[in-house]
């Protein structure tokens, strides 16, 4: 059995914590040791994860006497340690962020229990696949997996949490997750079953639990340096020093000045992040305003029920949400009072900022939470007889869901007809190869051209610019910008010898798409090009001025552009400083570089593998895995999402 950071507790702290045994597979020591055996690439694949900060961890051994006095006098509920009576501790994203340096803006992770086509194995055998695994995406997820398991939100599993490697090596992950509010959750749950159940294992980052409390709560004897991310300034010697010297003048924890961040002033902050956060606001605000919606549906739904009820069993109905001696506050507010016994104070919900998920009772927790979160008399079912005795009903109405607390997604199909009949229909031999089937975003393809899809044809420019058309129109972030293969086409093949800036754009700016898009926020430039019938992709990425080449060919990497590949940099620098408005494009400042992505295991599949390079490269990864066998069920898959479009004109022929 695996104990790494198993220590005893000073002498000294006997008195502050009570007799009970810690267990923990928090191990920073097995993750440093992973990392030294990683090189320098891989560190740097880390660092673009935003993992970078757990490379600086110098704190290896778990302090038991400290986390269990923490433990002790930590409120799961409201999330937060009581230090005393008049100071506590507040556990929040922004904490994880200051010591770990995690992202703390994202997705709430859904941990799934469906399994994925990656095989499952234990720690050992994680960590003998990332000294070998190339950097990719199957490297990123496995190693934040390893990162979960040993430092972030470890469990009493010797191999690890199961569910959680099959959501990260699920096809519908993204690496967009607010990792920091992860590693709270994951700590409030272990602290809450080691509280309830007396075990001996807790669940959670230790590691944060016990840097937490020393960043938080200063002694003046001991001074530490102010670093970002603040696990840097720690080791076990400081550590150690620094609890050692207030049980030493004080004789217990919790008597130091507890160090609160003061939030910056609109004053403080910049300019260029002023249109950023009002969008955060604005984004927050409207979700509120929808599961508001959704709840004044439901409790309204609710009300014509019971007054039916009452109706039927000759009683008046009681006091209900619709009535003036309803409390708005008991419908909306948080936290609520004990059941009417002390009045409620309203909730402006128009302003998120002060709510975080730590506020609002858990619906997915323990029972007690999901009692209060609505009045109980608007539960109560009315009398049938009035000499009958009452029953009370105490549940939640399934759609009532607060915008603040992960809530499990049911997967509800989009596609009216089997998939395999539409492709049937279009791969009918016997029809009409000139009938049009699609058309969407100005663009038409008949059943001829959408053949390319079928066995081991090569797909042709027509379906690759209908595509890049597809993808510009679905992308809801307003990123990225694809342009259609057409002007590489006719940069390769005219061969210019000087390319002239009013050239340029009298030449190529009709290729770019006819779009609403705010080219003032593309960060990504996506060019798919085809030379001697195999497609590659360029990405060219404007914020770390990198210009990218997918190539499923594999083979010997390319360190430097050829003519062709120089010439079509210069025309797309050239159109993106003329959409943006702003300064020219410098080529000579962008880097070259060619990524690891999967390879082609046939000479027909590399226009499929542009197509998904596409779809799922974002800031200089692959947001999903690219399984080289499926590369058949990817061609379907594809040509189902145009066929089935809202926007495809035709889409009627494929519906039932």
């Amino acid at each position: 059995m695996h104990r790494q950071g198993r220590q005893q507790s000073d002498t000294d702290a006997s008195s502050t914590t009570s007799e009970c045994t810690l267990l923990t597979r928090c191990s920073p020591t097995r993750f440093l040791r992973l990392c030294s055996q990683l090189d320098e690439r891989k560190h740097e694949a880390i660092r673009d994860m935003n993992f970078g900060g757990l490379l600086s961890i110098k704190c290896k051994e778990v302090r038991h006497n400290i986390c269990l006095w923490l433990i002790e006098r930590f409120d799961v509920g409201l999330r937060k340690i009581q230090l005393s009576s008049t100071h506590h501790l507040e556990v929040t994203p922004d904490v994880v962020n200051e010591i770990f340096g995690l992202p703390m803006h994202g997705r709430i992770l859904q941990v799934s229990s469906n399994p994925s086509e990656h095989p499952f194995g234990r720690i050992r055998d994680c960590e003998d696949r990332l000294r070998v695994l190339p950097i990719g995406e199957e490297f990123r997820r496995a190693f934040i997996w390893y990162a979960c398991a040993t430092i972030l939100a470890p469990t009493s599993r010797v191999d690890g949490c199961r569910n959680l490697w099959h959501t990260l090596h699920g096809d519908e992950f993204r690496n967009d997750i607010n990792w920091a509010q992860y590693v709270v959750d994951e700590l409030v749950s272990g602290i809450r079953h080691f509280q309830q159940s007396q075990a001996a294992w807790v669940h959670g980052s230790l590691v944060f639990l016990q840097l937490f409390y020393v960043v938080k709560v200063r002694i003046s004897s001991v001074q530490v340096p102010v670093t970002m991310p603040s696990i840097v300034a720690w080791t076990d010697d400081l550590l150690k020093i620094r609890l050692q010297q207030e049980l030493r003048d004080s004789r217990s924890f919790g008597h130091g000045e507890v160090f609160e961040d003061v939030p910056n002033t609109p004053s403080d902050v910049e300019s260029e992040d002023s249109d950023e956060l009002r969008q955060q606001y604005d984004a927050a605000q409207r979700t509120i305003n929808e599961q508001l919606t959704i709840m004044q549906r439901v409790m309204r739904r609710l009300h014509s029920r019971r007054r039916s009820s009452a109706h039927a069993a000759g009683s008046s109905p009681t006091a209900f949400p619709s009535s003036p001696s309803f409390s708005h506050a008991a419908y909306h507010g948080f936290p609520f009072a004990e059941h009417g016994t002390s009045p409620l104070h309203p909730t402006n919900f128009a302003t998120p900022g002060p709510q975080t998920s730590q506020d609002i009772p858990n619906m997915q927790g323990d029972a007690e939470s999901a009692e209060d979160v609505m009045p109980l008399r608007a539960m109560m079912v009315p009398q049938a007889h009035r000499r009958s005795r009452t029953h009370r009903v105490r549940r939640m109405a399934q759609s009532l869901k607060s915008p603040f607390v992960p809530q499990p997604h049911t997967r509800q199909s989009a596609i009216p007809m089997d998939l395999k009949e539409a492709i049937a229909f279009v791969f009918n031999t016997d029809m009409d190869p000139s009938e049009e089937l699609v058309s969407l975003y100005g663009t038409h393809l008949t059943r001829g051209n959408l053949g390319c899809f079928e066995g081991s044809h090569w797909i042709g420019n027509e379906v690759m610019d209908a595509y890049c058309r597809f993808l510009q129109h679905e992308d809801s972030g307003s990123t990225k910008l694809f342009i259609s293969p057409y002007l590489a086409e006719i940069v390769v093949q005219s061969k210019p010898k000087k390319l002239a800036k009013d050239s340029i754009l009298n030449q190529y700016e009709r290729f770019l798409y006819d779009t609403a898009i705010p080219y003032g926020q593309v960060i990504e430039v996506f060019l798919p090009l085809l030379i001697k019938n195999h497609w590659t992709l360029i990405v060219f990425d404007l914020y770390k001025l990198r210009i990218q080449l997918l190539d499923s060919l594999g083979g010997r990497k390319k360190t430097h552009m050829t003519g062709a590949q120089n010439n079509l940099a210069k025309v797309v620098l050239c159109l993106m400083a003329h959409k943006k408005g702003g300064g020219e494009f410098n080529l000579e400042r962008f880097s070259f570089v060619t990524p690891d992505v999967p390879s082609q295991t046939n000479e027909h599949d590399c226009g499929v593998f542009a197509m998904k390079f596409m779809e799922h490269w974002s800031s200089g990864g692959l947001t999903k895995s690219i399984d080289p066998t499926q590369m058949p069920k990817y061609r379907l898959k594809i040509l189902g999402n145009m066929l089935l479009s809202q926007h495809n004109a035709h889409r009627t022929m494929f519906q039932k």
